[in-house]
């Protein structure tokens, strides 16, 4: 079964579950941005930051902040967390206009740094580029450009990330839906996490997942 759920409501829902998972809550809002971005052109953003936030859970995100003065990048520990890579990408996303090309060593669910981009680009007006295993996506303010192997889009982890300036001049796609559709078990496990921020997740809770969602089955 599977239900329709805004991308407000989306944002909203793993804003909460990545503030349950130890990020701060200014990366928890660019946690709940990038979700939605990515559903918004409909690809797996719901679905693959759950799975980021899930490993995140219990650790201590310090660990994965970014090395930015090593080339490439690196975390103090284990692979550099997008969302908080994502921000400092952000951060240097000027840098990348002057035609300086940003590269990442191992980094987790690298689809999650499309939508910092995306979101660099609506800002600068721009487009920016970011490469790993064999995809190339280009990001726009208003879309996107997807080549390569589109299996890459979904990998956990990769031992290489580049970001730059992009040379394309107009996306392929833009963002095409207001609503995402969501598999309710997928939705649950946000929704149990999200509620972690306020009570002990329980059986009750989770059971009362999904309400006031439209049943698409």
């Amino acid at each position: 079964m599977s239900y329709y759920i805004t991308l407000a409501e989306i944002e909203a829902y793993l804003r909460t579950a990545a503030r349950a998972s130890g990020l701060e809550w200014g990366l928890a809002e660019e946690a709940g941005k990038a979700a939605r971005w990515l559903a918004a052109f409909d690809l797996p953003g719901p679905e693959t930051m759950l799975a980021h936030l899930r490993n995140l859970a219990g650790k201590d995100y310090a660990a994965f902040i970014p090395r930015c003065d090593l080339e490439p990048w690196q975390a103090a520990d284990g692979p550099l967390c997008p969302v908080i890579t994502g921000a400092a990408l952000a951060d240097r996303s000027a840098t990348m206009l002057d035609g300086i090309e940003l590269r990442l060593g191992k980094t987790a669910y690298p689809i999650l740094l499309a939508a910092t981009l995306g979101q660099a680009a609506r800002f600068h007006r721009s487009a920016f580029t970011t490469r790993w295993a064999d995809l190339r996506l280009d990001c726009f303010g208003n879309g996107l450009t997807i080549e390569g192997d589109r299996d890459s889009l979904l990998l956990d982890e990769v031992d290489r990330v580049s970001c730059c300036k992009s040379d394309a001049t107009a996306p392929q796609q833009v963002a095409s839906t207001e609503a995402y559709n969501i598999d309710e078990d997928v939705f649950k496990r946000i929704d149990a996490l999200a509620f972690e921020t306020y009570a002990p997740a329980t059986e009750e809770s989770r059971a009362g997942a999904g309400a006031g969602l439209t049943d698409n089955d």
